[in-house]
């Protein structure tokens, strides 16, 4: 059991190695990954946690992960001395820690899961029946990447314009309108009278039996950031619990891909991103058949890599299927249409390789293309 003692401010160790004005029961952007929407979120009790990649802990673990990346492992001895006698014999401010008041991450309210729920199917309804150009601009988009309307209403795939929350809100009494838009409101959908996910295509996580976990929007604006995810909401695998754990389990990067897979049959699921948390390889463990498929570019098969070492037993789908001007599964199935898609797949589904194998195979790769990027 961790007793309770003085240790070094988190909030002080913050502000001297990424951010000068970070403040305790507020967030910033996270060091450990690429984002630009703040989702580190540092508590009063001297923790933290990332609500994008997953990593958290004390002022020790900050401090490690920055010195170790994601070799940091805090029961390594030799690795905490080193961090705990760096920070012990700094100028940090030091301040009891009581560890019986320690809060969990909190969980997701009944009002705010409500909350999603309601957001979802007002964006599912905007895209099936609105008649702005917004929408069609949306609907346009998914059929242009082979997205069919019968995966759309299956995954209640919505879209979100400038103000879909505040037009469903018009809809009602003024006093069923204000205890709506409050929940909109707290749910982080409206911030600062503007609504979050504006011209967004919106991909709700959601369950078997219905439930909306969170939601993603996918901007259609070219100059706008491509993802958005709810600010301090743990991502969760996106599909994971419409796939059968008695199947295969398909894992990709993007949503669009997980979408695609879906759609030709396969259980399938996205991380949204290249960082998949503890949490995500801890909602792994049901699933003993999982086979990666990496996007065709460095950057999605060195995470592929990082996600052989969190998940050994896996095996990767390898990406010479995708030719030409095809990066990955959504590429083939817009390009191509689902039946070339799909025999893609199969063939590639044959040909898997190990964790071990498919590293190597990345390094020689990674080696060719920076000797190429050289001789340029």
């Amino acid at each position: 059991m961790r007793r309770n003692t003085f240790k070094p401010d988190l909030l002080t160790a913050v502000r001297k190695t990424v951010n000068p004005n970070a403040e305790y029961g507020r967030s910033i952007c996270c060091p450990f990954h690429r984002e630009t929407d703040p989702s580190l979120h540092i508590f009063e009790n001297q923790s933290w946690y990332c609500f994008g990649c997953g990593k958290g802990g004390d002022v020790y673990d900050f401090l490690g992960f920055l010195r170790y990346g994601d070799s940091w492992d805090s029961r390594n001895k030799e690795m905490f001395r080193e961090i705990k006698k760096s920070v012990d014999n700094s100028e940090f401010i030091k301040v009891y820690v009581d560890y019986n008041a320690q809060t969990q991450m909190p969980e997701i309210s009944e009002e705010t899961k409500e909350a999603f729920l309601m957001a979802a199917q007002t964006y599912h309804q905007a895209l099936i029946y609105g008649m702005e150009s917004g929408a069609d601009t949306a609907r346009s988009y998914l059929y242009s990447r082979g997205i069919t309307d019968k995966t759309i209403r299956k995954l209640k795939i919505g879209y979100a314009g400038r103000s879909e929350l505040h037009k469903k809100g018009i809809t009602l009494r003024p006093d069923e309108r204000t205890v709506y838009l409050e929940k909109m409101k707290n749910a982080g959908f409206i911030k600062y009278g503007k609504e979050y996910f504006s011209n967004r295509i919106i991909f709700p996580n959601i369950t078997k039996s219905g439930d909306v976990l969170t939601l993603t929007g996918r901007a259609l604006n070219p100059a706008a950031k491509r993802y958005l995810n709810i600010p301090n909401v743990r991502k969760k695998l996106y599909l994971l619990e419409l796939a059968d754990p008695e199947k295969e389990l398909y894992i990709t990067e993007s949503v669009t891909d997980a979408v695609s897979l879906h759609q030709l049959g396969y259980s399938a699921a996205a991380v949204n991103g290249t960082a998949m948390s503890k949490q995500m390889k801890a909602s792994l463990e049901a699933y003993k058949k999982i086979i990666i498929v990496p996007q065709n570019d460095m950057p999605s098969m060195n995470a592929a890599c990082s996600w052989c070492e969190a998940i050994p037993r896996c095996r990767i789908m390898l990406p010479e299927y995708i030719d030409g001007e095809e990066k990955d599964v959504n590429d083939i199935l817009r390009l191509e249409g689902e039946h070339t898609c799909g025999s893609k797949l199969r063939t590639a589904a044959d040909n898997l390789l190990d964790c071990s194998d498919y590293a190597e195979r990345v390094r020689k790769k990674y080696l060719l293309w920076s000797k190429n990027e050289n001789q340029h």
